[in-house]
């Protein structure tokens, strides 16, 4: 699972925006908008980390639970999937 290419996250203050960059301007119509988890996941997957990296550092950073970190994870990658922001 990765970021497509052609895609940035820009942190406005009370906003964080996924927005299209480069030809995807053209296909990508608007912006999709993440709350802080939303934002800490993007990252982790710009990054290159795994399902499981990432919801073990959620348990670090946000004081909950394996399943519900996993789960998280699960519903955050398949609404970037869906937006085509994402691929496997």
């Amino acid at each position: 699972m990765k970021i497509k290419d052609g895609f940035i996250l820009r942190k406005i203050p009370g906003m964080n925006l996924v927005m299209p960059i480069g030809d995807n301007i053209k296909t990508f119509n608007g912006s999709l908008m993440l709350n802080d988890t939303g934002v800490f996941i993007f990252e982790r997957l710009q990054k290159g980390d795994t399902v499981e990296e990432i919801a073990e550092a959620l348990t670090q950073e946000y004081d909950t639970s394996l399943e519900i970190a996993k789960k998280d994870v699960q519903n955050t990658i398949a609404s970037l999937l869906e937006a085509g922001v994402a691929e496997e």
